[in-house]
């Protein structure tokens, strides 16, 4: 039977209810100095205006080294109602300094920490996070590709994947089949950064999921871009592989942190336009229908929890 897991613990898909399918409520790196986001009750603030907005579930993509903080999401989920998902992994090369000890892990080392993150019996991860170079893959992205494909056949956990400026999805895709994943249990997030209705359409046909987070994000692109994105894809037949998410990964797009637009935008403003434009049961495929499937998991042997103390 097919699972979510959250930080409280496995649901059922059916329970997630409308999804951010991308955010952070903490993230540290240094490649965003002064924007860091470390703030408990800041991340309380912020996910509640989420709920208020009508979100039920959140997806957190912060991985291993940048603030990861499942304590953080699992008090945040009982403070608000929200169901989160958390994660475990390694971003872009980018992220991490030279000497960085994540460098010096293995493959089977960082594996077995995705594992561990993955069967923990306290705020456990529901996704594994790895991160791409633009247009190409560096040796510590190899790498935690490799331990992610470890790490998925050991458990059966999604991939959830950094795509730079929506470049490679096709190419991801294939090297991660190549490594033993499916493009069933492959997210690729970004992809809006490259509007290209036909690139993205030939990587849906794939059974890849395609995740579009620049709502909000008009340095990139005005919200019509992305509106028009959505629909161009609908109209290829990739709506049931499309999903949505903030990606608020800056504490200067909180509202809790005196930045803008919040974490509440992609429900507040983002969905009712779509809905308005492009109509409500595209906006249930994608906040609802479309996210209960690209989450959920057959827990394999290997993603057992460990028992209560």
């Amino acid at each position: 039977m097919s699972v979510v897991r959250t930080v409280r613990g496995d649901i059922g898909p059916d329970q997630l209810g409308p999804t951010d399918s991308h955010e952070h409520l903490f993230f540290v790196t240094r490649l965003q100095p002064g924007d860091e986001m470390a703030d408990l009750e800041a991340a309380v603030t912020e996910a509640g205006t989420l709920w208020e907005a009508g979100g039920r579930t959140l997806v957190d993509w912060t991985p291993l080294g940048l603030g990861r903080s499942p304590e953080g999401l699992l008090h945040v989920s009982l403070a608000t109602g929200l169901h989160v998902v958390g994660a475990t992994g390694v971003h872009r090369d980018a992220h991490y300094p030279p000497e960085g000890p994540l460098r010096a892990e293995t493959e089977e080392g960082l594996a077995r920490r995705f594992v561990a993150d993955i069967t923990a019996r306290d705020a456990p991860a529901g996704v594994i996070k790895v991160g791409a170079s633009y247009h190409r893959l560096q040796p510590l992205e190899k790498k935690a590709f490799a331990a992610a494909a470890l790490a998925y056949q050991e458990t059966g956990v999604p991939i959830c994947v950094h795509t730079e400026h929506g470049t490679m999805g096709l190419g991801i895709v294939e090297h991660l089949l190549g490594l033993g994943v499916p493009p069933t249990a492959v997210v690729l997030a970004h992809l809006d950064r490259n509007p290209d209705a036909g690139e993205h359409a030939e990587t849906a046909a794939t059974g890849a999921w395609l995740q579009l987070d620049g709502p909000g994000r008009t340095k990139y692109w005005p919200d019509s871009t992305i509106l028009r994105l959505i629909s161009d894809l609908a109209e290829s037949g990739s709506s049931a592989q499309l999903l949505l998410g903030g990606d608020t990964g800056r504490s200067s797009t909180m509202r809790s942190y005196g930045g803008g637009p919040g974490l509440d935008y992609l429900f507040a403003r983002f969905k009712p336009r779509l809905e308005r434009e492009l109509g409500p049961e595209l906006s249930q495929l994608i906040f609802v229908d479309n996210p209960a499937r690209a989450f959920a998991f057959e827990p394999r042997p290997g993603a057992q929890r460990s028992p209560a103390a």
